[in-house]
């Protein structure tokens, strides 16, 4: 007959087993999230603070609004900003193939092919925001554990770069269990300085179309590089 102390732990191991949203692994979280952003059109509203490329520190405030593909790559993803001043008004569109930065001051809609593109004016690279899966790809994900958030709990994942020129050294993500979505990100560098801290609230689903995010004025300048 087992002892006391056998029994406890079977039975703490069986718990533990069946505990919901227990010892997930990267692989799994990172599939949850995934399925749950590409059920359909979703927007939310990322605020905190972003490095400028000039190394200054400042507000940051912008909507991100995104129309799902049953392959993540070719989401059609638009981020307007309303802070920095320096940015108001601008807009990013990213396609699976092309980058487009509107810039407001000087009505122009630059494009650029997404493997090469940034952008324009943030000292950081954000063209990656809404796929998570790319995330799995680019980075070696590791599980640190959970943090309570507004939302309730979430999973702490770091995220260092597989290759160089990824313009951070390294990434945490809040990603919420009951809701499987990103709630915020840090990005630092080698020394340790946060590049961006953002929160992401307001997620909802939407009526979105590729045209309406598409949508830039009638008399800006289109210029390719």
């Amino acid at each position: 007959m087992p002892t006391v102390s056998l029994r406890v732990g079977l039975l703490l191991a069986l718990v533990l087993a069946w505990a919901p949203g227990f010892a997930q692994s990267i692989a799994e979280i990172s599939k949850q999230v995934q399925d749950n952003l590409s059920k359909s059109p979703w927007e939310a509203s990322i605020s905190g603070k972003i490095q400028l490329p000039d190394g200054s520190s400042q507000e940051a405030e912008f909507r991100l609004q995104v129309l799902p593909s049953p392959t993540p790559a070719n989401a059609l993803v638009r981020i307007d900003f309303k802070k920095p001043s320096s940015l108001e008004g601008n807009f990013v569109l990213i396609s699976d193939k092309e980058v487009w930065n509107y810039l407001f001051l000087t009505n122009q809609v630059v494009i650029q092919p997404r493997a090469k593109a940034k952008v324009e004016g943030l000292g950081v690279n954000l063209t990656g925001l809404s796929d998570f899966s790319q995330l799995t790809e680019t980075l070696n994900l590791k599980l640190l554990g959970e943090v309570q958030t507004p939302d309730g709990p979430a999973w702490r994942i770091q995220g260092l770069p597989k290759g160089a020129n990824a313009g951070f050294a390294s990434m945490e993500i809040w990603v919420l269990k009951s809701d499987p979505r990103p709630v915020a990100i840090v990005l630092k560098d080698a020394n340790g300085k946060t590049l961006a801290d953002l929160s992401i609230q307001g997620f909802k689903r939407s009526v979105l179309t590729a045209a309406a995010l598409k949508k830039y004025p009638a008399d800006a300048e289109v210029v390719k590089r």
